[in-house]
């Protein structure tokens, strides 16, 4: 049994996880045109390169309806965005802030007595400024907007609006910050963050102290979503405010950047060997990634 790696051989993330694999056959993977149904021999894949092409998301996908187990599952990462967060996250008892979804311009233009202009003013009102502006699909920080006023968000609804479906939020004004890593839907770590666009946020190494109280249910909302969603490595984002009401900033993202000088050496070698561990644990097993088809 073969574990595949889609990513960069450059990566040095994974070049860390793959040292912690010895004893096991890995391989570095690369497709070009695939018969259909896909067959390969790994019993485990790891996918950390299909969020960013269709081709390899539906490889991934047929992959994982033969048997192979892909981690994260590819039909989870396929359906599932800001929204659809929103709602599984908020039967699990997560609170997320004030949410308005917004139409993308080509579905108000073609079916207008469905979709007509959303009432900015309203949502403003609603939400109350400043607010943020951003995809529901989103990844990274890639049109994430702090609206200040309603001339700014129907100017910046506008200037989106004809290429991306939008929401706006509620700016939760945080006191701590924090992303919890979690693997094999158990295992989780929270780090301080400092929150910054363009790849400038970074982490702090110390106590966690505001955790003290909450550490324990919050690990357990955090794994419960982690279930839910059939996530085996995910990073989510949690804030307290200073009324001390803890967030969920953001739920799902399939694949969290990790950059070895950016963390704390100790944090660092915890995921390595977590990740490693996941891996290991998949590879020994007859599990399968749940699939929507039963």
């Amino acid at each position: 049994m073969a574990i595949g790696i889609l990513e960069s051989k450059s990566d040095r993330f994974m070049s860390d996880v793959v040292s912690q694999l010895t004893g096991i056959p890995v391989e570095f993977m690369h497709t070009l045109g695939e018969r259909v149904p896909i067959e390969r021999t790994y019993r485990v894949i790891v996918d950390r390169l299909s969020f960013r092409y269709p081709f390899l998301k539906e490889i991934v996908k047929s992959l994982s309806l033969n048997g192979t187990y892909i981690i994260n599952n590819p039909f989870t990462a396929s359906l599932t965005n800001k929204l659809v967060e929103i709602n599984l996250g908020s039967r699990l008892g997560l609170s997320f802030p004030k949410t308005f979804v917004l139409a993308d311009q080509s579905s108000m233009d073609e079916t207008e007595c469905v979709f007509p202009q959303p009432s900015l003013e309203q949502v403003a009102e609603e939400i109350d400024l400043p607010l943020i502006l951003k995809p529901f699909d989103g990844y990274a920080w890639e049109d994430v907007h702090v609206v200040n006023s309603i001339e700014e968000l129907n100017e910046m609804y506008r200037s989106l609006c004809s290429r991306r479906i939008l929401m706006a939020q509620q700016l939760i004004k945080f006191k701590e910050y924090f992303r919890a890593f979690c693997f094999d839907k158990r295992d989780v770590l929270f780090i301080k963050w400092i929150p910054k666009p363009l790849a400038m946020g970074h982490y702090l190494h110390g106590e966690v102290g505001v955790l003290e109280d909450t550490k324990y249910r919050l690990t357990e909302l955090t794994t419960q979503l982690n279930q839910v969603l059939d996530l085996d490595v995910n990073v989510v984002e949690w804030c307290v405010d200073e009324e001390e009401r803890w967030w969920v900033i953001d739920a799902f993202n399939e694949v969290p950047d990790v950059i070895p000088e950016a963390l704390p050496p100790d944090y660092y070698a915890w995921i390595v060997d977590r990740f490693a561990a996941c891996i290991k644990d998949k590879l020994n097993s007859n599990k399968r990634n749940r699939i929507p088809f039963g």
